[in-house]
């Protein structure tokens, strides 16, 4: 049974917390009456965090409950009913609190709990480790009573304004030395806040730390792996190959010489990973839905600084990086879709971008285009993508380089963008951002 002094300490103590150092993210979430809302996201992105940032100034019309705490843990849905009393004993003045609860997955039928603040007329936070707490599980216990958000580690916005770094308007050239330096740091290091802030000498081991406990506890735990050598071939290979091609069927024939293994095994495996938000796999573009998914996928990683314990190439940093900004800007339209096209006779461009059927643009990722040969072939595949799914909105992202050119290869024409990439991730120079009010969940 609770100790009701310990849990009003608790709540005291919370609302007597400085949170003006508390920084805020990019990400907004519309309220909807009767609707919970939903925080997710990969392991250490800041979901608490998030919660201390929507704070306003009147802190104590928050009831905040992190349930693993040692106050709060173990607690019944019912026994929460006393933690509001409290709450109402400390405030009578206010009835129905914005309440947050954090970790809630540690309550057992907590979508119960959940019903009950939405039925009673309570507005509803709710976040929950990626092991316990995922889109589809929120939306099968919540029965369309939720709207689930992502919340990804920092954008590059985040990230400079994390290290105090302006970059708006004529800052942007002001720090520019200091910018191109952190956007180093950035493809480096990764996104994390924690990282972020940390000393350089310690990021590599808190990456270290977040990947172990990453794979122990959201992907070995949750899904009882049996085959833990299956699962770290995998982990190895996807560090090595991050921003590259791969398949069920390629990975079958790879391992089944050293492994006793089968394809629903490794396609079970890397669906896993996914929910854990440890990859993301991108489809090819293809007009028949049929194609798309049996076509090879490339793989991202959640952050490039868990590249550090693979294979660190800086180009395909770069387009890790931009395939996750792309994923930020879906969060602020959820009818964007994304995919990569290849042609049957080998031209590649890194992504499509579609907004419902419609394809809005397409970008390539070249960190070096002063080779005339790498020139050539970077837009000689736009050109003929250009051609083939009728867009003219053509752009690539490099390191430095900037303007527009207009190119003529093989009776083919286009004007293509060159947009260095801090500017590209900063805003000034993609087509497709959008700075909305408020962002839509997933």
């Amino acid at each position: 049974m609770m100790d009701e002094t310990l849990v009003k300490r608790y709540i005291v103590e919370f609302h007597e917390r400085d949170f003006s150092g508390v920084l805020p993210r990019e990400l907004r979430v519309t309220n909807v009456r009767g609707k919970a809302t939903a925080i997710i996201g990969p392991r250490r992105a800041g979901k608490t965090h998030y919660l201390f940032s929507i704070l306003n100034d009147e802190p104590q019309k928050y009831l905040y409950v992190d349930f693993e705490n040692p106050v709060f843990h173990p607690m019944t849905a019912r026994e929460f009913l006393a933690v509001l009393d409290a709450y109402r004993e400390l405030y009578p003045e206010i009835q129905k609190p914005v309440v947050m609860l954090d970790e809630v997955q540690a309550v057992p039928d907590w979508e119960r709990l959940v019903r009950y603040l939405l039925d009673t007329g309570h507005e509803v936070y709710l976040t929950g480790s990626s092991s316990k707490l995922l889109s589809a599980e929120v939306a099968t216990h919540l029965r369309g009573r939720a709207l689930t958000y992502i919340l990804f580690p920092l954008s590059f916005r985040e990230f400079l304004l994390f290290r105090g770094v302006e970059y708006r308007g004529r800052a942007f050239y002001h720090n520019y030395v200091r910018i191109k330096h952190l956007l180093g740091e950035y493809l480096e290091y990764g996104a994390y806040p924690e990282v972020a802030l940390a000393p350089k000498e310690a990021r590599e081991l808190i990456l270290k730390e977040y990947l172990n406990v990453m794979i122990k506890r959201d992907v070995l735990e949750r899904h009882r792996i049996r085959n833990v050598y299956l699962l770290n071939e995998l982990l190895y290979l996807s560090l090595r190959s991050y921003s590259k091609y791969v398949s069920v069927d390629s990975l079958y024939r790879l391992l089944k010489g050293r492994l006793k293994v089968t394809k629903r095994t490794i396609a079970n495996y890397l669906t896993y990973l996914e929910e854990a938000f440890f990859l993301f796999l991108l489809r090819k573009y293809e007009r028949s839905p049929k194609a798309r998914v049996v076509a090879p996928r490339k793989l991202y990683l959640i952050d490039t600084g868990l590249s550090l314990f693979g294979s660190k190439d800086v180009g395909r940093d770069v387009e890790n990086t931009v395939f996750l900004e792309l994923m930020r800007m879906k969060s602020s339209n959820p009818r964007l879709e994304f995919y990569y096209w290849k042609s049957p006779s080998g031209h590649e461009v890194d992504f499509v971008v579609l907004e419902g059927e419609r394809v809005r643009e397409l970008i390539q990722v070249s960190i070096d285009l002063s080779d005339e040969k790498t020139r050539k072939r970077e837009f000689l595949a736009l050109l003929n993508a250009s051609k083939e799914l009728k867009c003219r909105n053509l752009t690539v992202i490099t390191l430095d380089e900037e303007g527009t050119e207009r190119v003529e290869l093989y009776g083919m024409k286009g004007e293509i963008r060159l947009v260095p990439l801090a500017r590209w991730l900063l805003g000034e120079g993609g087509a497709l951002r959008n700075e909305p009010e408020t962002q839509s969940p997933v």
